[in-house]
C-alpha cells in the first residue's frame, strides 16, 4: 500500500521534506557558535555554567528582569547548549521538516504533484527573501526563537484556520488541554510574532462567530492563554527599558526607516504576492483562501509594525514578514481554479529556482569559507590554552553572504561578547584583530 502511494504521486512530496531536512542538517553542523550562544551558556542568576536543567528555571527569572521576557525561547537555548551540539543540528532540521509539512497543510487537498510544487516554491522563496538566514534558520539562539518560533505559530493557529475553512473537528479533552498550553507558550514566545498570531486568531474567530451564529470556547480559551503567554512576555521588567522614544517626531522617524527598509529588502517577495494576488482576484479564486491569504499578509506587516516602537530593528526581526508573505502568496496559487493553477505556479517555480541557483552555491560556498575560518580560530584556542595563555586575540571574520555567520569581538576585552567568549573559553580576556583583506 506504501509503495502504491508513494507511485501515485507522494514521491515528491517525501524527496522534498528529505532534501529540506538533509539541507538544513549539513548547515546546522557547518555553522559555528556566535555571539549570544556563549552567553546562554551561562546562568543569569550567578553566571555560572549551565551544566542541569535545574539551573535553568532562576536562569530565566534573572533574564526577565535584565534582558527581555522571551524565557520560553532562551529557557529551549539553554537546555540544548547542555548538550553536545549534535542535539541541536538534528532538531533544527526535523523543525526545518516541520515548518514545511506545516505550510504543506494549508494546500494538502491539491495532488501531490502539485502541493509539491508549490512547497519547492516555498522553500526557494525562503531560501532567497529570509533576510539574515543564517540567525533564522542556522544560528542556535536565533533558530530557536525564529524559525522555531514560526512553527509554534503555525501549529497555535491551526485550529483557527480550519475552523474558518469549514474543515474542524471534534477534539478530545487531552487535545484540548495541549492546544491551550500550546496556546500559552505561543503568546509568550516572541513581541512581535505572537502579537501577529493573535491578530490572526481574533479576526478568524470573529468571522467564525458572525457566520455561524455561535462562538467556540476551544478558540476563546485558546485566545485568552495566548493573551496571558504575551502580557507574560510584555510585562518583563526589562521590556520596558527597551522601548524606543515615543515623541510623533521619533515615531514617524522610524516609519520612513521601516518603509526604507522594506522597500529595499522585501519588494521582491511584495511584488510577487501582489501578482499572485491580481491573478487570484481576476480567476475568481476561492474567496475564503484569498481572505486568509490577505489577513497573513496583514498580520506580516502587523509583525513588522511592532517595531515602531522597541529601541532597535535588525534584519532578522523582519523574518516573521517574510514567512507570512510567503505562506500568503503560495495560498493564493494554490487557491486558483484548478485548471489555471499549473501555469503561474510552474513560471514562479522557474524564476525562483534561478534565483535560488545563485544564492544556494554563493551562501554555501560563504558557510564552507565561515565553517574553515571556525576550525582556523579553534586551532588557535586549543594552542593558547596548551601554551598556557590567558589573554587572546582572534582574527574577525565577516561573513559575504546572509547564509554565513560573522564572528566578532571588539579590542575591547570587557566588551560584549567579549566576555562570554572568554568564559566559554577560559580566557581571562579575548579581543578582535581585525581582517586584513585576502
Amino acid at each position: 500500500m506504501a509503495t502504491r502511494k508513494l507511485n501515485g504521486g507522494r514521491l515528491p512530496l517525501v524527496l522534498l521534506f528529505a532534501a529540506v531536512f538533509l539541507v538544513i542538517l549539513v548547515l546546522s553542523a557547518l555553522s559555528p557558535m556566535v555571539d549570544d550562544d556563549f552567553s546562554y551558556c551561562f546562568s543569569w542568576a550567578d553566571v555560572s555554567r549551565i551544566t542541569s536543567i535545574s539551573q535553568i528555571p532562576a536562569s530565566m527569572a534573572m533574564h526577565r528582569q535584565l534582558t527581555n521576557g522571551r524565557v520560553f525561547a532562551h529557557a529551549v537555548v539553554q537546555l540544548l547548549l547542555i548538550r553536545p551540539k549534535a542535539a541541536f543540528v538534528l532538531l533544527n532540521a526535523c523543525n526545518a521538516a516541520l515548518l514545511c509539512f506545516l505550510f504543506y497543510r494549508y494546500f494538502r487537498r491539491l495532488p501531490a504533484g502539485q502541493a509539491a510544487l508549490l512547497l519547492a516554491i516555498g522553500a526557494m522563496m525562503l531560501w532567497n527573501y529570509t533576510t539574515d538566514f543564517f540567525r533564522i534558520f542556522l544560528w542556535l539562539d536565533g533558530s530557536v526563537n525564529y524559525s522555531w518560533g514560526i512553527s509554534l505559530i503555525l501549529l497555535y493557529l491551526w485550529p483557527y484556520v480550519t475552523a474558518y475553512l469549514g474543515e474542524a473537528q471534534k477534539s478530545a479533552w487531552w487535545r484540548t488541554a495541549l492546544f491551550l498550553l500550546l496556546s500559552l507558550i505561543a503568546g509568550g514566545y516572541s513581541e512581535n510574532s505572537s502579537l501577529a498570531a493573535l491578530f490572526i486568531a481574533c479576526v478568524l474567530t470573529l468571522v467564525v462567530a458572525v457566520r455561524e451564529k455561535r462562538v467556540s470556547w476551544r478558540l476563546l480559551a485558546g485566545i485568552a492563554a495566548a493573551v496571558v503567554g504575551y502580557a507574560f512576555l510584555m510585562s518583563a521588567p526589562a521590556t520596558a527599558g527597551r522601548a524606543g522614544e515615543f515623541s510623533f517626531s521619533a515615531l514617524a522617524n522610524r516609519l520612513r526607516q521601516m518603509v526604507d527598509y522594506c522597500q529595499k529588502n522585501l519588494s521582491a517577495p511584495y511584488l510577487i504576492y501582489a501578482a499572485a494576488l491580481a491573478l487570484a482576484l481576476t480567476l475568481k479564486a476561492d474567496r475564503r483562501r484569498i481572505f486568509l491569504s490577505v489577513l497573513f499578509f496583514v498580520a506580516g506587516l502587523a509583525s513588522l509594525a511592532a517595531f515602531l516602537f522597541a529601541f532597535y530593528f535588525t534584519d532578522r526581526h523582519c523574518c516573521f514578514t517574510v514567512f507570512f508573505t510567503v505562506l500568503a502568496t503560495l495560498l493564493l496559487l494554490g487557491a486558483l481554479p484548478e485548471k489555471k493553477q499549473k501555469l503561474p505556479a510552474a513560471l514562479l517555480a522557474g524564476c525562483m529556482a534561478v534565483c535560488f541557483a545563485f544564492n544556494f552555491v554563493s551562501g554555501g560556498l560563504d558557510i564552507l569559507v565561515g565553517y574553515g575560518k571556525a576550525r582556523e580560530r579553534e586551532q588557535l584556542i586549543r594552542e593558547a590554552r596548551e601554551a598556557g595563555v590567558t589573554e587572546l586575540a582572534l582574527p574577525c571574520y565577516s561573513a559575504a553572504t546572509k547564509y554565513c555567520g560573522t564572528f566578532y569581538l571588539f579590542p575591547d576585552p570587557d566588551a560584549w561578547p567579549n566576555d562570554s567568549a572568554a568564559l566559554y573559553y577560559g580566557f581571562d580576556a579575548l579581543t578582535g584583530l581585525e581582517e586584513t583583506p585576502g
